[in-house]
């Protein structure tokens, strides 16, 4: 019997998020594991593999990104696990972990958080969920390579909005750590590159910009 026999993907994306795993493993009646709250600087470098053990971290507070050398490869905040079906090393290099603010990340060791999802009943639906996450944000990033870039980089804005920013009567505000060099880096483009995109959507109308650099998008 298939998963779509025994569960909706509403149902899966419902039941079998990230906020019910995380109450899952701090819940130490049954099954405790080893866990620890870190605190950790803008710019710190986080390794999902350390001394031979692989760890899952939750963040409790802030935003980071997932890189690879300098290659950016995703975004993660609040309430968002990294490290349970994240790589961590390809071709020899290492994925890490490194903060856009300070943030403040719940760290487990992956081998623990494995065996108590598969202890319980349909616990394995936890890992598939946010397997598909993964999934979904990756597929949508090797998609929109095949745009210009200036949807790349309307769509990277909206995606960043909703997500991480404040959505203020149908107008994304960007947080201001999403900077112009981070973006740059994050679509692959110069930093010179991205002034004119900026500048060609603020004259379609799609998106302003204040005098403090505060990047709005208009949502259509």
């Amino acid at each position: 019997m298939s998963l779509k026999d025994l569960y909706s993907q509403d149902t899966i994306k419902r039941e079998f998020n990230s906020k019910r795993l995380y109450s899952l493993l701090t819940n130490d009646d049954f099954f405790e594991i080893k866990q620890q709250t870190l605190m950790f600087s803008k710019n710190d470098k986080i390794q999902l593999r350390d001394y031979g053990k692989y760890y899952v971290y939750y963040i409790l507070e802030g935003i980071t990104c997932i890189s690879i050398e300098e290659q950016i490869i995703d975004f993660r905040g609040t309430g968002e696990f990294v490290g349970l079906v994240d790589s961590t090393s390809t071709y020899g290099n290492e994925f890490y972990l490194k903060p856009l603010m300070d943030v403040t990340i719940q760290r487990f060791e992956k081998s623990e958080v494995m065996a108590k999802i598969m202890s319980i009943q349909d616990g394995y639906l936890y890992h598939y969920n946010c397997m598909l996450d993964c999934y979904d944000n990756y597929t949508n990033r090797i998609m929109l390579n095949e745009e210009t870039d200036e949807r790349r980089t309307l769509t990277t804005l909206t995606y960043i909005g909703e997500n991480f920013g404040v959505n203020n009567e149908n107008v994304l505000v960007i947080p201001r750590v999403f900077t112009r060099k981070l973006m740059a880096t994050y679509l692959g483009i110069s930093r010179t590159k991205l002034s004119d995109i900026l500048a060609k959507l603020r004259r379609a109308g799609v998106i302003s910009v204040d005098r403090s650099r505060q990047i709005f998008v208009y949502q259509q």
